[in-house]
């Protein structure tokens, strides 16, 4: 079934860590435990949530939305952005449905047999068990975000033909129970600063705020967000670019990632970014940052040319909000690949390809290297999946949003200005009434590539607004169709289910 078995039951049966003897040499101890937890960690350092030591990130789901153009053909993002959308796409159509299903089953696996093992106390108990809801609801809120009804397996599937019988649930209920299990979470995980890539108590309070936030539950978002708040666990960086390179370890605004390690646990984040330009912004994400003093950029701020002769000018960019140059290297920046002219597209120092667009993603990259590959052992900075600044910016919009589009609330007004007064950053406060469209602005350029803008521009129902019509530097022009909010069943999970499995639009 699904991923479970992916295209047969042969196949299945390999992949389900279930066998009878293997557990019942296994749980014999708390280091028994501590490996199987590492196992479930494990399934998240695949392209569908991270980036593989290949040419497969996930980084590219911000090429689906209106920030980002994936100038590389792989995975089928191109082909989704510009609506070619089926149940045979496959690509990263069909690798979030089976990476999430294999998380699933190392997490059942685990729940599972726990039991076994001998004289846990009752905190690590607690803490195992956390650790592993926080791991399924990850992925259970990755399956319903792109696919909406999915089948809600929370134990361990047996072999028999049953299996093939199993429904799907409505996405609303697998919210519910897994808000539940987040509730179970932060009761059982240690109320402490995230450090060591295990969720903390407030790891699953900011999951249960973003999960609640999807499901339009507004009142539950801004209460968990809150918590995580007032609690004081975490806080806001002083440096925006630390968070993603160079200051990650014991960062204060980090609450979740997906640890690399050098020279193990390595990914090609630098080859495909810094020097590839895999993928890259577009320039309606640059005309979303405002100009130092909050004012809105004057359209248009990027010609629809350049001049050959002078394309290496900058002035399109400047007096801008500091979080553009943190996040998107603009025409002369100082650049590891040409230390003489700074980041360009047109003269070639080292083996890095053009960028298409005279823009290249700055956010993350390692700006010591320029040998394309992230050092001589490979790229190692953690994605982040959740931090601090995402639980602000949620607070605010679940205010807004109980407020019917704007909201005076103090601490959501704090909040928005926590943000953008950060050291560094230093942006002029917002003053009430707080709207929805300063919200989910803040969102966009506070977020961005981080993964988030494609999801919010589905729950916000705004995709034909933002994406229809826009060129895309492949000049090719996007399509976004109402159906295109929830994604085909990958059609080898349907062949094996039924063709009800499918999802109506996709039949």
């Amino acid at each position: 079934m699904f991923a479970y078995c992916s295209c047969n039951k042969d196949e299945f049966l390999n992949k389900q860590p279930t066998d009878k003897i293997t557990n019942e040499v296994f749980w014999t101890s708390k280091n028994d435990a501590e490996l199987a937890i590492a196992g479930c960690y494990s399934t998240l350092r695949t392209p569908a949530f991270a980036i593989d030591a290949s040419s497969f990130s996930s980084l590219q789901m911000e090429g689906l939305s209106d920030n980002a153009y994936c100038n590389s053909t792989l995975d089928s993002y191109t082909d989704i952005s510009r609506g070619v959308l089926t149940p045979t796409s496959g690509g990263i159509q069909s690798r979030v449905w089976t990476d999430a299903y294999k998380g699933i089953a190392a997490c059942n696996w685990f729940l599972g047999n726990l039991y076994r093992v001998p004289d846990l106390t009752e905190a690590d108990q607690a803490r195992m068990k956390g650790e592993v809801y926080f791991l399924r609801s990850f992925f259970y809120n990755e399956l319903t975000m792109l696919y909406g009804d999915v089948p809600f397996v929370t134990e361990q599937l047996g072999f028999g033909p049953d299996v093939f019988k199993i429904q799907k649930t409505p996405r609303a209920a697998i919210a519910k129970q897994i808000l539940a299990d987040l509730d179970t979470a932060a009761a059982g995980l240690p109320n402490t600063a995230y450090s060591t890539g295990h969720p903390v108590r407030a790891s699953a309070l900011a999951l249960k705020a973003r999960i609640c936030l999807y499901n339009e539950l507004w009142q539950e978002a801004a209460d968990a967000a809150k918590t995580v708040i007032t609690e004081g666990k975490s806080s806001l960086a002083n440096s925006y670019q630390g968070i993603f390179w160079g200051e990650q370890d014991n960062n204060p605004e980090i609450l979740f990632s997906i640890k690399a390690s050098s020279p193990t646990i390595v990914h090609n984040l630098d080859l495909l970014y810094g020097s590839r330009f895999s993928m890259v912004p577009l320039h309606q994400l640059v005309d979303s940052y405002e100009m130092l003093d909050g004012s809105k950029p004057v359209a248009p701020v990027v010609p629809s040319f350049y001049d050959p002769n002078n394309r290496m000018r900058n002035d399109f960019y400047r007096n801008r909000d500091p979080r553009l140059k943190l996040t998107i290297f603009t025409p002369g920046d100082p650049w590891a690949y040409n230390p003489t002219i700074g980041f360009n597209n047109e003269a070639k120092f080292k083996a890095e390809s053009p960028s298409v667009n005279n823009l290249g993603m700055r956010k993350y990259i390692n700006l010591t290297v320029n040998d394309g590959s992230g050092g001589p052992s490979g790229s190692s900075q953690a994605l982040v999946k959740l931090r601090y600044a995402d639980v602000l910016l949620m607070y605010a919009e679940a205010m807004v949003e109980l407020g019917g589009g704007t909201t005076s609330d103090p601490a959501a007004l704090k909040a928005i200005n926590d943000i953008r007064a950060r050291p560094g950053i230093g942006m002029p406060p917002k003053t009430a009434p707080l709207t929805r469209e300063m919200v989910r602005n803040e969102r966009r350029v506070e977020l961005a590539f981080e993964g988030l803008r494609y999801y919010d521009i589905k729950r916000w129902k705004i995709g034909k607004e933002v994406l229809n019509g826009v060129k895309d530097p492949g000049n090719v022009t996007r399509v976004f169709e109402d159906r295109f909010y929830y994604w085909p069943v990958p059609q080898s999970e349907v062949d094996m289910m039924g063709p009800d499995f499918q999802n109506p639009d996709y039949r």
